[in-house]
């Protein structure tokens, strides 16, 4: 076992025994000096104890010193000792001492100096970590602001989604009843035709009978004329309808089609805005993302209408 393990043993086995601080260093000042012959000081006593603050062994150390010169005194004058030896321990004693007195002073600076320079930079990363807090704090809540803002547009857009999908299925029901619409009125239009054909083949065959029916042919003629004019009218009025229908289909078709591209604009503007909120993304980068986007949405608005 080495000198320093044993050392460290007997300190160990000392505090149980003195739990006060300053009682614990002056007995391992006594220790180091007349067990170990190593002269204590400050830096050495923390080191080894490290309890209390860093004036606590600088204390101690002074206290054993005074007590040791108070004691080597008693003993250089006990009246056995020859007066030469007693001079000599004396001289002796008193260099010692100033010697010590001199180390513990200077350990003492030493440990003042290394604590004044711990406190002082421990009190620069406290005002610099209160800064860091305030910063991290603030720049916190501004992205909390702009996430809130960036979900409530998420949920706008959301709804017009909702609301043009809506409106695209309705035009979708008008455009299938336009066409069912367009395939009666064809249908019409082909009955129309059929009957003209029979009149047509009618008035063929009636002009084959005139000879046999001079009497009727004024009476006949007349009803034909008035059957095909009703015809020309009833055709040219389905016809005029189907004109008009044909050119609302057109109408509604375009239409729908502007509002698919309205609509694939705002669903291109939501996903860009939901990657806008992601852990990974900067804020600045999705401003201008989200002002592109409403320039497109601006874009889109006055295409549909």
């Amino acid at each position: 076992m080495t000198d320093e393990t044993r050392l460290q043993a007997d300190i160990e086995a000392l505090r149980p025994r003195f739990p006060d601080t300053q009682d614990l260093y002056r007995e391992v000042c006594t220790v180091l000096f007349f067990r170990y012959g190593i002269t204590p000081t400050a830096n050495k006593l923390y080191q080894l104890v490290r309890k209390g603050s860093m004036s606590a062994p600088a204390e101690a150390l002074a206290k054993f010193w005074e007590n040791l010169r108070e004691k080597s005194r008693v003993r250089i004058e006990h009246p056995d000792i020859p007066e030469v030896l007693r001079d000599a321990a004396g001289e002796l004693t008193a260099k010692l001492w100033q010697q010590a007195r001199a180390l513990a002073d200077e350990a003492c600076a030493s440990v003042r100096l290394e604590a004044q320079q711990k406190i002082d930079a421990a009190t620069q990363a406290a005002v610099l970590a209160k800064q860091q807090e305030a910063l991290v704090s603030q720049e916190l809540q501004s992205a909390q602001t702009h996430s809130t803002a960036l979900m409530d547009q998420i949920r706008l857009l959301e709804q017009r989604l909702a609301h043009d999908e809506g409106l695209r299925k309705g035009l979708e029901q008008q455009i299938d009843q336009l066409t069912s619409q367009r395939q009666e009125l064809a249908a019409f239009v082909e009955a129309t035709r059929e009957a003209e054909q029979r009149s047509a083949d009618e008035h063929r065959r009636l002009l084959l009978e005139v000879d046999r029916e001079r009497g009727n042919a004024t009476r006949i003629q007349k009803e034909l004329d008035s059957v095909k004019s009703a015809t020309d009218k009833a055709v040219k009025a389905q016809s005029d309808k189907l004109a008009q229908a044909l050119q609302q289909v057109d109408q509604l078709r375009q239409h729908s089609a502007e509002l698919e591209v309205a609509h694939a604009s705002l669903r291109t503007e939501r996903d860009q805005l939901q990657k806008l909120i992601a852990p990974d993304e900067g804020i600045r980068p999705s401003l201008a993302r989200l002002r592109s986007a409403g320039v497109n949405k601006g874009l889109a608005k006055r295409r549909v209408r």
